[in-house]
Formats: structure tokens, C-alpha cells, sequence
């Protein structure tokens, strides 16, 4: 059996391709129009990605107003009044408290690191650590030339021996300035509110106040690293202050007070 064959004219062919062609491109055309006219996502059906670790922080230069920079990223967080905590002062006990680790990270530990950065933010602090809240959790935020974060964990490493000596104050002891000596360089290494590995290198005044902060978390106080002459001067200035409650004993801690550094 032969096939069969059916000559079609060439002018119909070339009719026939415009044809395909021209229906092909409306239906694109009218598949772009209905994504254009769909509403976009609101608020409630985004997900919010969650903070990847990020390398040590260095200057990001001025931030957005109302900006935090958490994780790398900023932030446009207002500060609640909600959040802001009263912060405990020199010769209440829980500054001599060594904090307890963080195991759990979860929405109350998320809390915490928001209290402590709106609270160090309103104050206009350098540094904030949990236990000057009445917290015995090993967490602190910084605030160091435009980079603000905070850890949670931190254990310090020091890379050299080099030392700086300069003044130094506490939220905790409102007002009051001595020159501490303290490592130039530091590395600390810890986690985020989620539980990220994060490490911080500073130098000059973000080593120190790395230390500072770490310090309270140990119970420790930074007059604590002041040499015997410079201690004592700090202490008559102490009691000279109108916050100074001379009912309450102040403990003196149980760590080195010679200023000598450490590794946990």
C-alpha cells in the first residue's frame, strides 16, 4: 500500500507559521499582565530568614537611624520602652555572681538579648552583660565604633601579650572613669541568639570592651584589675557618689585582682 501524500501551497505554510507565532506571543503577553496584577505578599506571608553566622565585625560606618547591626545585618529595631531594664548597681550581689552557660536557645533568650541591647542603646552604654539586669546568663551586647551585636558563651583568646592602659567605666558605676590595663588584642569566640557559631577579633577599644563585659560575666568588676594604689583611689571615689549605699558589703571577688588575664 502506497502513502498517502497531500501537497499543501507554500504560502500556506508561511501563513500557518505567522499564525503559531502571533498566539504564542499573547499568551505570554497576557501571563505577564496577570503577574503584574496579582497582589503582592503581605507581611504575614513572608518568611522571615534566619541570621547566618558572620565573620568578626568591623566598622560599617554611620547606621540607619533607629538601626542595630545584629549578625551582620542592620536592623530597624525602635527601642520599647518595655525593654528597657533597670540595671544593677555597684554592691548589689548578683555582679559577684559567676554567670551560668547558656544551653537553651529559644524565644526567652531572644528576649534577653533585646533587653540588653535597647537597654545598653538608651543608656548609652558601650557594653551591656545580663547579670548587670539580674540575669545570671552568660550574654552580653556591645556597642563599639557602629558595630553592635552581642554573644552569647564567649570564652577569650589572646594572640599576643601587647597591653593597653586607658579609662574605663561601667554602667553599673554611673559616672566614674579609672585607667584599667587591658589586652590590645583579643579574640572571642561564642554563639548568637540562635545558637551560631560566632567569633569577634578586637583591637584597642572593642578588645576591652570584650573584656569588660566577659569580665562581669565571671563576677568580676573592672576596678577588680586595678593595681592596689589605683583600687583605692577608685574606692574613695565609690563612696563619694550619691548611689553609693554604704548598708550594703561589698564583696570582694574571689578571682585574681592583680590584673592578670585569663583563658576559661
Amino acid at each position: 500500500m502506497g502513502l498517502l501524500s497531500v501537497a499543501v501551497p507554500f504560502p500556506l505554510v508561511v501563513l500557518l507559521v505567522c499564525a503559531t507565532a502571533v498566539l504564542v506571543a499573547s499568551l505570554l503577553l497576557a501571563a505577564d499582565r496577570a503577574a503584574a496584577a496579582r497582589p503582592a505578599a503581605g507581611p504575614g506571608e513572608r518568611r522571615r530568614p534566619r541570621p547566618a553566622p558572620h565573620p568578626p565585625p568591623t566598622p560599617h560606618g554611620e547606621p540607619p537611624e533607629g538601626g542595630t547591626l545584629v549578625d551582620g545585618q542592620y536592623t530597624h529595631r525602635k527601642v520599647s520602652t518595655l525593654s528597657i531594664q533597670p540595671i544593677r548597681i555597684f554592691g548589689d550581689p548578683v555582679l559577684r555572681t559567676a554567670a551560668e552557660e547558656v544551653d537553651t536557645f529559644d524565644k526567652e533568650l531572644r528576649g534577653l538579648v533585646k533587653d540588653l541591647l535597647d537597654t545598653m542603646r538608651d543608656e548609652g552604654g558601650a557594653g551591656l552583660a545580663a547579670p548587670q539586669l539580674g540575669v545570671s546568663k552568660r550574654v552580653f551586647s556591645f556597642d563599639v565604633d557602629d558595630v553592635i551585636g552581642h554573644i552569647v558563651n564567649p570564652v577569650l583568646e589572646f594572640p599576643d601579650e601587647e597591653e593597653q592602659d586607658g579609662p574605663e567605666g561601667c554602667l553599673s558605676l554611673p559616672g566614674l572613669y579609672f585607667d584599667t590595663v587591658r589586652r590590645q588584642n583579643v579574640v572571642a569566640k561564642g554563639f548568637n541568639e540562635y545558637g551560631d557559631p560566632l567569633q569577634i577579633v578586637g583591637t584597642g577599644l572593642m578588645a576591652r570592651c570584650l573584656q569588660h563585659e566577659t569580665d562581669h560575666l565571671d563576677g568580676i568588676i573592672f576596678i577588680d584589675r586595678l593595681d592596689t594604689e589605683r583600687r583605692k583611689a577608685a574606692m574613695a571615689e565609690i563612696q563619694s557618689q550619691d548611689w553609693y549605699n554604704e548598708d550594703v558589703k561589698v564583696k570582694v571577688t574571689p578571682h585574681d585582682a592583680k590584673g592578670v588575664f585569663f583563658k576559661r
